[in-house]
Formats: structure tokens, C-alpha cells, sequence
């Protein structure tokens, strides 16, 4: 089982201005000035020593992450702007398939791309939304509705679903098992864990996590527990998420670490970025967070020799994938 990102920035899509990728092409060029390339495969080779956010971006597409088990069904957590390039990825071809869309809130930027999305609109496909939102199904057609959309959503020839239930429910597609919690986030939020055959990745976004996070019990420390892999809002800063921006439904790097730390999560992957931030303003947050893991796990185990937690932290971005 792995997690594929399809979308991982945070709010509303932030891709890089020309003026921005001249920059980074610039300082590329200007590194490989003693290099000599044989070919395009030494290019690559170079680029692959720099940092992401020299040769990439953090913030392209809003929300989307693919679980992929070994179910024939496509299964994903929301329905960002990344959803758009998952179906861009597919074959025109493609036989009919179930899509599993897992929603954890419905602010714009977690299903803004299901307009976009190709399988959608043809007859075939099954498309079933799962959550806990009962205005779910008003809320997808409303975005297609005129004057925001040009195309109704009764253009759609897929068979669509809504599978929407009470708090505390849980799912089952194929052999994979769907547990669930609820999140503080404005207008609330659902974190989705997925297990098949002992491997578990839990997707975690738009939840805040307040001074009750360092609580003995804190009821977030056991649903992570052991995790393989841990998909974790970390929006903002430590100071923005505890002054500023407190009660604005997110989270941050450092809280990221010590959630996950007490947890045991084996991989975190800090998600839903902020647009605001450049790609080289979000490293240096991850670094932080970084040289903060050895000292929290340190500070909360007596043995010095113990095993640090997380194992790898790794922001994400577009195309990466994680496996559990």
C-alpha cells in the first residue's frame, strides 16, 4: 500500500510565477557552472543533488492524495485541484473503474476539482463520495451550478454516489478497512486511517490541534498510533498556529513532530501548505521541525539509545509517493 500526493498545497492552488521559476532556473545555472554534461541524463543527475525547492514546488494543486491498495477501485482523500491531474495521468481508454472519494470537510480548495475530473463524465464509472457532511451532495452540484461553473453537473454521465454517515462510522473498500475521527476545524473536519494486511497510512488535514495536544490522553495519540505513514496538516508556524491564526482549523511542523513522536508514526509527511510561504520559506520550517524531532524524542524517552519517531519527515509536494 502507498500514498500518492496529487495535491498538497494548502487553501487555494500557488503555482510558481515566471518570475519565480527565472530564479530557480538562474541559481541552477549558476551551481552547474563547473559541471560539464555528457548528456541529459548527467542533467538530471545534477538536478536531483539539489533542494526541491531549487528544482520544484510545494504548491501546486489543493488537496488530493491517492491510496493505493490492491483493490481494482481507485480510492482518494478529497477532490482538490489534484484530482484534475490524476484523470490527466489516465488513458482516454481506460475501462470503467469505481472511484472511492473520501471527503474530510467541503471548503472549496478539498473539492474544487471534481468539476474537472474526467471519469466523471463518462457513462460507466461509479463515483461514490464517502464523509459525514449531510450537505455533501448540495455542495458538489453547487460549484458546477452558473454563474461559477459553465457545465451542470447533471452533464456527468458516471453513476454517482453519496455515502454519507454518522460520526464515529467506519468503511470498508475491498480488503482495505476505513477508521475515521473528528478533527477541529471550522465547520468540522474527518481524519481518515486506511489499513490493509498490518499497513496503515492516515490522512490528516485541516485539524488544529491546540494545548489539549499535550495532554496524557490526547485521543489523536492513539488513532496515529503506529502508523506507517502520516499525512499531517502543518499550514503554519508554531507561533502563527498558537497566536495569530489560533482557531483558523490548522496546524504546524512542530506540533507534527511531537503528535507523531508520542505516536510511534514510522514516516510523517507535512501537507497542506501555505500558499503565502515561498517553496524555500517551507524548507526552512521543515529544518526546524527536523532538528526539533531529535530534541523531542530525546526530552520524552529516558533511554538515550531509543528509537527516534518519526523515522523520516518529508514535506509533501506533487508526484511524490510514499510507500507504507
Amino acid at each position: 500500500m502507498k500514498a500518492i500526493i496529487w495535491g498538497s498545497c494548502g487553501s487555494l492552488p500557488a503555482p510558481s510565477t515566471s518570475e519565480s521559476i527565472r530564479q530557480k532556473v538562474r541559481d541552477a545555472i549558476w551551481g552547474a557552472r563547473e559541471h560539464s554534461f555528457e548528456n541529459l541524463d548527467a542533467v538530471d543527475a545534477y538536478l536531483e543533488t539539489l533542494p526541491h525547492c531549487e528544482r520544484g514546488t510545494y504548491k501546486a494543486n489543493t488537496s488530493c492524495v491517492q491510496i493505493q491498495a490492491k483493490s481494482d477501485d481507485f480510492i482518494f482523500c478529497d477532490a482538490g485541484t489534484g484530482l484534475r491531474d490524476f484523470a490527466l495521468s489516465q488513458s482516454k481508454d481506460a475501462p470503467p473503474a469505481t472511484y472511492h472519494i473520501f471527503i474530510s470537510h467541503l471548503h472549496w480548495d478539498h473539492i474544487q476539482g471534481f468539476p474537472f475530473f474526467t471519469p466523471a463524465y463518462k457513462a460507466g464509472n461509479r463515483i461514490i463520495f464517502h464523509g459525514f457532511h449531510k450537505d455533501t451532495e448540495r455542495a458538489i452540484r453547487a460549484q458546477m451550478e452558473a454563474p461559477c461553473f459553465p457545465v451542470p453537473f447533471e452533464a456527468m454521465q458516471a453513476d454517482i454516489e453519496f455515502d454519507i454517515r454518522e460520526n464515529g462510522a467506519s468503511f470498508q473498500v475491498d480488503d482495505v478497512q476505513v477508521t475515521t475521527i473528528k478533527q477541529q476545524h471550522p465547520g468540522d473536519s474527518w481524519g481518515y486511517c486506511f489499513e490493509e494486511h498490518g499497513k496503515r497510512i492516515i490522512f490528516s488535514s485541516d485539524s488544529e490541534h491546540g494545548p489539549e495536544a499535550r495532554d496524557e490522553g490526547y485521543r489523536f495519540v492513539d488513532f496515529f498510533r503506529d502508523a506507517d505513514v502520516l499525512i499531517f496538516d502543518g499550514q503554519y508556524t508554531f507561533e502563527e498556529a498558537t497566536n495569530e491564526k489560533r482557531n483558523w482549523g490548522h496546524s504546524d511542523h512542530m506540533t507534527a513532530v511531537e503528535l507523531s513522536a508520542r505516536s510511534k508514526v514510522r514516516q510523517l509527511i507535512v501537507f497542506h501548505h501555505e500558499p503565502a510561504y515561498s517553496d524555500a520559506d517551507i524548507e526552512e520550517i521543515h529544518k526546524d521541525a527536523l532538528r526539533y524531532n531529535e530534541d523531542y524524542n530525546q526530552r520524552i524517552s529516558k533511554d538515550t539509545n531509543c528509537k527516534t519517531y518519526p523515522q523520516r519527515i518529508e514535506l509533501a509536494f506533487d508526484g511524490l509517493e510514499i510507500e507504507a
